[in-house]
């Protein structure tokens, strides 16, 4: 069938035409995306071409939709609302034998293959999970960045005192809302320049600064980079306590400079988070008992043709927390 989708062309051009999607194979499903949210990781790809297979590329990894056509077997029925998980494992190496999870050559809706910035996607049925039709469809489509998060602070094995979060987008911002519901009584600083997410930063209970030079050296129990500009690991080390977990979840690729006796010597414990494990269906029960605490990372939204325009935005000033996508 044909879709209405955004085209990104191996130069990097973009533009919303039409494709021609393949019929579902045997495991896969067929759905009529609503909702589709826009990433950091999908920036990047705009940046710098990495990680596409097959151009030209429609990208989107977070999405929620509407089953039309299902497997028999697959446990969804045409009507059914859905998200997706964001993750292809390969599914031949040794450890896709004993945990997909672990897959070294994993890869990504709307980088292997099309994803959900576009009115239809064919997705393997494995990989969609069935959500409450009760829950907007705006709130459902944040479970995959919430499962982010929510991997992110899996690695704590204590509540927080006080944290300090670089970077007030839409992982940062989603970081922040769960350590408000999971550790109340911490304490949370926010760097973050941009002022509408400074601003969200605020409603959300933090201190905010502009930088994270502003903010108090050595005095965190938690430190979360979610910025990943050039000195953003060197500045969330010195902002670690004694014995702080530093969490990596920005995806930076500027080379840091890192003085190891500073590790050594503070007891620093840093854990870099990729994607997620298992915490999807957490994320959609969050999401269906209490969205209102996720809702406000959502400040913008636009519809598919609108879709270019705002992507150049965040590329040259990223003002927005979460943008979603209606297509």
């Amino acid at each position: 069938m044909e879709t209405r989708a955004l085209m990104v062309e191996r130069d990097l051009t973009v533009r919303v035409g039409t494709r021609t999607l393949p019929e579902p194979a045997a495991d896969e499903a067929l759905i009529a995306v609503e909702w589709a949210g826009i990433c950091g990781s999908d920036l990047h790809v705009l940046r710098t071409g990495d990680w596409v297979v097959d151009w030209p590329a429609t990208l989107g990894h977070e999405l929620y939709g509407r089953v039309l056509a299902a497997p028999e077997g697959s446990g969804l029925s045409p009507g059914d609302a859905v998200v997706s998980d964001s993750r292809l494992a390969c599914g031949t190496c040794d450890w896709c034998r004993v945990d997909p999870d672990r897959c070294p050559h994993i890869q990504f809706v709307g980088e292997l293959r099309p994803g959900g910035f576009a009115s239809h996607c064919v997705l393997p049925a494995r990989i969609l999970h069935r959500v409450d039709p009760g829950v907007a469809g705006s709130t459902a489509v944040l479970a995959e960045p919430l499962a982010v998060a929510l991997h992110a602070l899996s690695h704590l094995d204590h509540a927080p005192r006080r944290a300090a979060i670089l970077g007030h987008g839409p992982i940062g911002a989603l970081v922040h809302a769960e350590l408000r519901r999971r550790a109340p009584g911490c304490a949370v600083d926010v760097a973050e320049p941009a002022a509408l997410r400074a601003q969200l930063a605020e409603a959300l209970g933090g201190r905010v600064t502009a930088s994270s030079a502003e903010l108090d050296p050595a005095a965190y129990d938690v430190v979360v980079d979610a910025a990943g500009y050039a000195t953003s690991l060197a500045d969330a080390l010195a902002l670690g306590a004694p014995g702080a977990h530093v969490l990596l979840v920005a995806l930076g690729h500027a080379e840091a400079a890192v003085h190891p006796a500073a590790l050594v010597e503070r007891r620093l414990r840093v854990t870099g988070c990729h994607a997620f494990v298992d915490e999807l269906p957490e994320a959609i029960r969050l999401l269906s008992e209490e969205g209102w605490r996720y809702d406000p990372v959502v400040t913008a939204a636009v519809a598919l043709d609108d879709l270019p325009g705002a992507l150049a935005a965040l590329l040259d000033r990223p003002d927005d927390v979460k943008v979603l996508v209606r297509p």
